[in-house]
């Protein structure tokens, strides 16, 4: 695979959020560490973080042997196009497009059925954020968690649910960009420190849940649509409480419930050298897999 040329092609945005972007980065930086070319492809044209050794380009590398096209709901006319310039691996796809690709992997809970040509695994594949990744990477190796309930809310408005947070729990609520608080926020939180100090995070289905539940912290799960509600079914981990639904301001006060009983059997600290092992080994195991495809 050394002699490999990989592109991936990827997208973010306020109806997808940033988990397909951010595990991306993750495998762009693993490949590039490990000596494989890499030509990042984000569709709407969003630049790569400052100091990231793979520059985000507008087009399909001219050296690609292989393309991971990491987005839902391919139509078959754009899988065709890139087969015509390389193999092609498609990450949780469930569009008409899917089973036209060389190989489908899928990371996520597949609601819509394997296809023949499923990539099915025997070791876990799921890739987390590099963001996310980076920041503890350089935390404490044990972090208390001293705060209630991180909401990170860029799919839905948060405010008629903080408002109902502020006289009984500390909080954080993040849009992505902004962050409202009501208890004292160190300068220079980041977003794993804030998943891995709160005892409760409220998010919608993605990958926020999952780093969530790496880090100890019981999930709340208020999804956009009933596609993500549908997806939730799936997320279960004996160390962690879970509850999803769809978001209704109407139902804030039963939210609060779930809260409160999640906040009483909260974890005490989150244990960030089990979080990065974690996340080393899925990542090693997918880089593996793509080596197995590639060269099958």
């Amino acid at each position: 695979m050394n002699d490999m040329d990989i592109t991936i092609i990827t997208d973010s945005g306020p109806h997808i959020g940033q988990g397909h972007w951010q595990r991306m980065l993750l495998l762009a930086w693993y490949c590039c560490h490990n000596g494989i070319p890499v030509t990042l492809v984000h569709k709407h044209g969003l630049p790569a973080p400052h100091g990231f050794p793979v520059k985000v380009s507008n087009t399909i590398g001219e050296n690609t042997s292989c393309i991971i096209r990491d987005m839902r709901d391919s139509s078959k006319e754009e899988i065709e196009h890139l087969r015509a310039i390389a193999p092609v691996i498609v990450i949780d796809d469930c569009g008409e497009g899917r089973i036209h690709a060389t190989a489908a992997i899928d990371l996520l809970p597949n609601i819509c059925g394997n296809t023949v040509n499923t990539f099915e695994s025997t070791v876990p594949l799921f890739l987390y954020g590099y963001n996310f990744y980076r920041s503890l990477s350089q935390a404490e190796a044990f972090i208390s968690k001293d705060i209630d309930c991180f909401i990170y809310a860029t799919t839905f408005d948060a405010t008629p649910l903080y408002d109902s947070l502020d006289k009984h729990y500390s909080f954080v609520c993040s849009d992505g960009k902004t962050c409202t608080t009501n208890t004292a926020l160190l300068s220079g939180t980041n977003y794993s420190n804030l998943i891995a100090q709160s005892k409760v995070v409220i998010s919608h289905f993605g990958i926020s849940v999952y780093e969530a539940i790496l880090c100890h912290s019981h999930c709340i799960i208020l999804n956009p649509t009933t596609y993500h509600d549908e997806l939730s079914h799936s997320v279960q981990d004996t160390n962690v409480l879970v509850h999803h639904q769809l978001y209704n301001h109407a139902q804030i006060p039963h939210i609060m419930e779930i809260l409160k009983n999640f906040v009483e059997q909260a974890h005490t600290h989150a244990d960030t050298a089990h979080c990065i092992s974690t996340i080393q080994t899925n990542l090693k195991n997918f880089y593996d897999a793509l080596r197995l495809i590639i060269t099958s």
